[in-house]
């Protein structure tokens, strides 16, 4: 009768075992990364929008006691407050005196990065309506 070798069968057990360990730890903790990226260029986003319609149409207000928006100045704050935090595809629409602001951003991966998973995109969007008092 023929005896077997079960020599290195453990070895590549572990090692593969190690592998799925560690792509579901680089997808718990580069997922929580992105999870945090969105959140934040979600707030950044609710901040640009609340800085855009803060615009305020002087002329406007002062001649017919109305709250209106400046549409060019909404749009120039809202998407300068977002470049300045490095995002892209920035996108400010106004109506009204609704401000919208979306934008993408950017989350580099930690242990993703082993898998050739470089970095996520994220976006975020908020709006924000200048009321009067």
């Amino acid at each position: 009768m023929r005896s077997r070798d079960d020599r290195g069968s453990a070895t590549v057990f572990l090692l593969g075992f190690a592998t799925v360990l560690m792509v579901a730890a680089g997808l718990v903790i580069d997922g929580g990364l992105a999870m945090n990226g969105r959140e934040r260029i979600t707030d950044d986003a609710e901040q640009a929008a609340r800085y855009g319609a803060d615009a305020t149409d002087e002329n406007a207000l002062r001649l017919d006691d109305e709250l209106q928006v400046n549409v060019s100045t909404a749009v120039d704050r809202a998407t300068g407050f977002m470049a300045e935090r490095g995002y892209h595809d920035i996108d400010v629409q106004v109506d009204g005196n609704a401000v919208t602001v979306s934008a993408a951003g950017t989350v580099d991966t930690v242990l993703l990065n082993l898998a050739g998973i470089g970095s996520f995109t994220v976006r975020g969007e908020a709006t924000a309506v200048a009321v009067d008092g």
